[in-house]
Formats: structure tokens, sequence, C-alpha cells
């Protein structure tokens, strides 16, 4: 796996808030068994403070705060460990990958979703409204299901033992969670089953609206008016472009511009540096899939040029 000081932004601080909140409500509240006395509330264990206000409660759906409280909850240790592993070994590479933007509006809209379609099974009938839900599961899985969308070829080992393609695995947890929603066991199912349709409506558009260069945002008329709302203009293409030439046919072409060959030495170096710092933070926002396929050759001429000065 992936070190944790290489781990991208935003997988580290949801480890942490996952960890912290777990050593309070398990460690403190459960191990040393601290109480308290609120007014109104009366006298209980931290560790049942903090599920009961902080886990999601389909009889209470008006508390809106705990559609995000929910998912950094976990009394039990293999429930977190687990978790918190899934999120490491699966979200590090999907993080990279989408960038941090994108990341956290799948993560919280997966988890939201699956507090959303636990609510939608209690109004029918089919889930007990009083009792908790508390896990990421639900945002996990929309992670996993990203991780199959970019991934599909990798092996996993299925329960630890039995090695299966990503692009199977995730049908077999889906069919799982499916076949066991109603058994009334301790597994919020219908919260994974949420985070599933979430993740998959959201790779969606991330794979055909928000990324893709042919995507209507980038190619219409319409896209002059998303430049000036947009931090990378440059992606969409820009009507009347003064760099652009009609071929004799009328048709439209970008006009190719090389760039300027430059002799190697100190100043070089430090502009060559100072773009691949741009370049890399551009990655570490918006993620690989952002880059122009010139960042891309640069990174990889620039990554040459440095294993050669450095004897590699």
């Amino acid at each position: 796996m992936t070190p944790f000081r290489f781990l991208p932004k935003v997988i580290r601080v949801l480890l942490i808030s996952n960890a912290v909140v777990f050593a309070i409500a398990a460690i403190v509240g459960g191990m040393l068994g601290l109480h308290l006395n609120l007014p109104g509330v009366g006298y209980e264990n931290l560790q049942r403070y903090i599920v009961w206000f902080g886990g999601f409660i389909p009889l209470l759906p008006e508390q809106i705060w705990r559609y995000i409280t929910y998912m950094f909850i976990h009394v039990d240790f293999m429930h977190f460990f687990f978790n918190m592993l899934m999120l490491w070994m699966f979200g590090a590479e999907v993080g990279e990958w989408m960038g941090a933007k994108h990341f956290t509006i799948m993560y919280f809209l997966c988890g939201i979703s699956g507090a959303l379609l636990s609510e939608a099974t209690y109004l029918l009938g089919l889930l007990d409204g009083r009792i908790p839900i508390i896990g990421a599961s639900g945002a996990l899985m929309g992670v996993f299901v990203a991780y199959y969308k970019f991934f599909p070829e990798r092996r996993i080992l299925m329960f630890f033992f039995i090695p299966m393609k990503i692009k199977h695995a995730i049908w077999v947890v889906i069919a799982f969670d499916i076949m066991f929603a109603n058994s009334g066991d301790i597994i919020a199912h219908f919260a994974h089953l949420g985070g599933v349709v979430a993740g998959f409506i959201y790779m969606a558009l991330y794979q055909n609206v928000f990324t893709k260069s042919s995507s209507i945002l980038y190619n219409s008329p319409l896209s002059g008016f998303f430049r000036l709302f947009s931090k990378h203009p440059g992606r969409y293409k820009k009507w009347n472009n003064p760099f652009d030439t009609e071929n004799r046919d009328g048709q439209r072409t970008e006009a190719r511009v090389e760039e300027p060959e430059v002799l190697e030495g100190e100043v070089f170096y430090m502009d060559e540096q100072k773009r691949m710092d741009e370049i890399l933070k551009k990655v570490n926002a918006e993620g690989i899939q952002s880059l122009t396929e010139s960042e891309r050759q640069f990174l990889l001429k620039a990554s040459e040029r440095l294993r050669r000065r450095r004897g590699y």
C-alpha cells in the first residue's frame, strides 16, 4: 500500500478524522468508560452520546447534520479497521486519479445517498427507524465503484483468499448487499446500496461530462460562458480563436504551436521545476486525467532528464 505520507491529502484527512472520532468513542468512551451528565439528556457513556447524536437515525430525518456525521463514527475496532483499510487501499489511487475536488464530492455524495436510501426503506417499512446507522461504508462503496471504473482488470483477494478481478468483485459485493438487505443483521446494507447507486451516477457524469473533452461543456457555443468561471479556461473551445486557421474546405483546424528549444542550464532547471510543481499541484487538485497531452509529455521528459542528472 502507499505509505501514509504519500497518500493524497484528502485521504489522509479522512483517515485522521475517522481515527480521532474512533479514539474518542471507542477508547475514551468504551474502554475507559468516560460518562457525561448533560442537562436534559442525563448521565450516559460518552460512546453512546456520540452514536445517538452523530449516527443517522431514520426517525429523525430533519436533523441534517446526521447525513454527514454518521460517516465518521465507528465503535467496533474491526468495523473501523476494515473501513479504513478499504479507504487506504482503494481511495489512494482513486483520489490521485480524480483529484481532491472530485473525490471529496463523490465521497460525501455517496455517503449522503446511503443515508437517503436508508430513510426511503424506513418509510417503506423495511427498516427499523430507531436504530442509528454509523460508519463510512456507504461512502466507501462509491469509492469501490470508482476503482472498478478506473481499474476493472485489477485483481484483489475477495474475502482475503479468492483472487478476483475488480470488474467481477464489485457485482459479488452488490449481490450480497441485495440478498441480505432485509435479513435483520447489524450491517447497513441499504446504506451500501445507496453509495453504489450514487457512485455509478457520479462516475457516469465524471467520465462523460466533467472530464471528457468532447463534452458539450467544452465544445459548444456555451463554452465561452463556462470559460469565464473556470480555473482552466483552456479546456473550453474558444470560438474565433486567433490561433485557429481555416483550411481550403472551410473547416476549422487548430494551429500547432511548437514549444521552443531551450538550452540545458541552471535557468532552465529553475523554470522546469516551477512548471513541474504547477503540474503536480494540478494533479493533486484535479487528478491525472485533468492533464493535457502537453503536460503529460512534459512530466515524462522532465522525469527522464531528472533521472539522467542523478545518474539513474
